[in-house]
């Protein structure tokens, strides 16, 4: 396996005229400060936030408008990227740089690449995408606030997926393999086109349906006069055939526009929908909200209510109008074309009507029955013929894919192996036990936790004193069970201040030699945390970056760390 390490980060304001650069060693990094207050979980937060995660900052440094550009290496390839506000630029080795205009799409997958990250989650358009860097980076870093009391969560933003985490823990601890999400795409790809298949045999049973109205329904037809049907039937294929063909022809495009309509009307009414929401959305964010924040009353997620963002509720209308205008213009266009095709109808049967005298025949009934109600009738059960069979071959299709898509859930179970399922759960319960004990969280009840897939319950018992280093002893849980079992590339691991709530004496040592004894010796770690006399042990061995009260920018820095920027 190999390693991502950091090994430098520089940060450039150029409206405050400062800059600055850290440096970072191959093993045992600290973080400190004599104050509370001076950067040092925004300084961690900014090498993630380089290459492409979310992470909630003040409005204090949002205000000073940085440039971050962090160098760091896999194996003994070497990388470095810049970020400025949503703009990713991307250098490897001496290749020449590539330039993102956004986190997702090309650069998401072009990370994972270089990280060899395998995972996929459908987007809310429902086809699959690779996600951005935060989901290959939620195994390695322990933020400051969220993560202490909910695994898996140390970035923003996460809820662009639905359902995500089941999905993303299983992939990371290895019960997921590559070869899962190469089988999903192709369930996707054929989800796909079930979905196709639904859209168009509604719409053959509304053509059906049409048919149906227009079309007489008529019992078979019949004559005892046998010379008399003859003659009929001679006179018809000189006079009436292409009469026939003709309804047909009329009847076939007919249905087919009222089935378009149909459709088309129906997304009108989703357009309009959208519109409305969208109205509503832009006016609660301009009238009602005053921050430019806002949490999301039922996930806590904090989404950015910014004049960039009510710009782009505004957009979004703006499109959804301009879809609604096409949609307008195209129903336009059909009900002309709908006006000329049932003109057209009503002068074939003003033909038919006139040849209605001359062509009589009796039904099964001995009822007599017009030339024109049996036109109508041969040429819509030609129709109807031609679109049930049309239905068919549909229905065949769908229940082909029906079967792949079993077949498909049935081969991602067969390599889910479920003795390595059970192999992994037991190996992270035996070492998540094992470093619960170190960490003296005997008092807690710890028998619900069980399984990678147990974050849930993580801190469900004990007290908050407790419950830091339950969540500790779980992160270093899945942290080895990465380390034994995924096959991608291993990050630095990031602790940001593990003496949550006021850890005793005795309870900071085990959380400092815990993290000094878990981890390989190839291993990158970089620990935040306020001097204290319990950090000695770790700081001896590591480099230490010392905050003080100018924070992370220096002025005295900026020419300097400005020719770095202006080089790349």
């Amino acid at each position: 396996m190999q390693n991502l390490k950091f090994n430098q980060l520089l940060l450039l304001s150029n409206s405050e005229k400062s800059g600055n650069v850290f440096q970072f060693q191959t093993n045992l990094n600290l973080i400190t400060a004599a104050e509370n207050n001076v950067g040092k979980s925004t300084l961690v937060k900014l090498l993630f936030w380089a290459l492409g995660c979310e992470l909630g900052f003040d409005t204090t440094w949002k205000n000073l408008d940085c440039k971050a550009l962090v160098k760091f290496q896999i194996g003994d390839i070497k990388y470095q990227i810049m970020r400025y506000k949503d703009l990713i630029s991307f250098k490897e080795g001496d290749s020449a740089t590539i330039n993102y205009p956004k986190i997702t799409g090309a650069y998401a997958q072009k990370f994972a690449e270089i990280v060899d990250f395998k995972a996929l989650l459908p987007n809310r358009e429902d086809t699959l995408e690779v996600p951005p860097p935060a989901y290959y980076f939620l195994p390695y870093y322990i933020d400051q606030k969220k993560s202490w009391a909910s695994p898996w969560d140390s970035f923003e933003n996460l809820q662009q997926y639905a359902d995500w985490k089941q999905t993303i823990v299983k992939y990371h601890v290895g019960i997921y393999k590559p070869q899962h999400f190469e089988i999903e795409t192709d369930k996707y790809h054929q989800k796909t086109l079930q979905r196709v298949l639904v859209e168009d045999i509604k719409k053959i049973d509304i053509a059906l349906s049409i048919v149906d109205t227009y079309v007489p329904k008529l019992s078979t037809v019949a004559t005892t006069d046998e010379n008399k049907f003859n003659l009929m039937t001679a006179e018809i294929r000189q006079e009436l055939v292409s009469l026939a063909s003709r309804q047909e022809v009329i009847l076939d495009k007919l249905a087919k526009t009222e089935s378009e309509k149909a459709y088309l009307e129906h997304q009108k009414v989703i357009a309009e929908g959208v519109i409305t929401e969208l109205e509503l959305d832009y006016k609660f964010s301009v009238e009602n909200l005053e921050d430019d924040n806002v949490e999301c009353p039922l996930c806590g997620t904090i989404h950015q209510n910014t004049a960039i963002e009510r710009a782009a509720i505004l957009v979004d209308k703006q499109q959804a109008e301009s879809q609604l205008t096409q949609i307008n213009i195209s129903l336009s266009k059909l009900n002309d074309n709908l006006f000329k095709i049932n003109s057209q109808l009503d002068e074939a049967r003003t033909e038919i009507a006139d040849l209605k005298n001359k062509y009589v025949v009796e039904d099964e009934k001995q009822e007599k029955v017009g030339l024109t109600t049996i036109i109508e009738s041969i040429a819509g059960k030609s129709i109807q013929e031609k679109v049930i069979e049309n239905r068919t071959e549909k229905l065949v299709e769908q229940d082909t894919i029906e079967k792949e898509l079993k077949a498909l859930i049935k081969e991602q179970k067969d390599i889910q192996s479920k003795e390595l399922i059970e192999e992994i759960k037991s190996y992270f319960n035996e070492t998540f036990i094992n470093y619960a004990k170190l960490l003296n969280t005997e008092e807690v009840n710890l028998s619900a936790i069980n399984s990678p897939l147990d974050y849930n319950k993580v801190v469900k018992e004990g007290g908050a004193a407790e419950n830091v280093r339950v969540t500790l002893a779980y992160n270093l849980a899945i942290y080895s069970v990465v380390e034994k079992y995924s096959n991608g590339t291993r990050s630095a691991f990031i602790i940001d201040t593990p003496n949550q709530h006021e850890q005793s004496d005795t309870n900071y040592d085990s959380i400092i030699n815990l993290i000094l004894n878990t981890f390989p010796k190839d291993a990158q770690i970089i620990l935040c945390a306020m001097d204290n006399e319990h950090l000695k042990p770790y700081q001896q061995k590591a480099h230490v970056i010392r905050l003080t009260d100018k924070k992370l920018l220096d002025t005295n820095q900026y020419e300097m760390v400005k020719t770095e920027f202006d080089k790349f």
